[in-house]
């Protein structure tokens, strides 16, 4: 009895495409929380000496508002305060220009749109 490749069913792995987790905790969030828990420590434990239920307490607070704030993607929310690539945006049809350039390049930037 041979087998036909075309009928067999293809096995596929279950967790193929999801996102790595620990436990609830998406994989992730551990850098940016272990960021957080460490500069809790070291701003009120090492800086200020307020004691381990004051940096437990601030690290938590900490940690849940990132977590809220993110969600399962932090890079979709950090991504956003990137810098975007080239100096030229155009907003609803109008070219915007920085009010950070010199006054000289504003000029030549509002000219050549026209």
């Amino acid at each position: 009895m041979s087998i036909d490749p075309d009928r067999e069913p293809v096995r596929v792995n279950k967790i193929l495409g999801k996102q790595a987790s620990i436990g609830p905790v998406p994989a992730n969030q551990v850098l940016p929380w272990l960021a957080i828990i460490v500069l809790s420590y070291l701003i009120f434990e090492g800086v200020f000496g307020l004691g381990w239920f004051v940096v437990l307490g601030v690290s938590l607070w900490l940690v849940v508002s990132w977590w809220l704030l993110v969600g399962k993607d932090p890079d979709n929310y950090i991504n956003r305060f990137r810098k975007r690539r080239g100096r030229n945006w155009i907003i609803g049809g109008a070219l915007y220009v920085s009010p950070l350039l010199s006054r000289r390049e504003r000029q030549r930037l509002k000219q050549r749109k026209r």
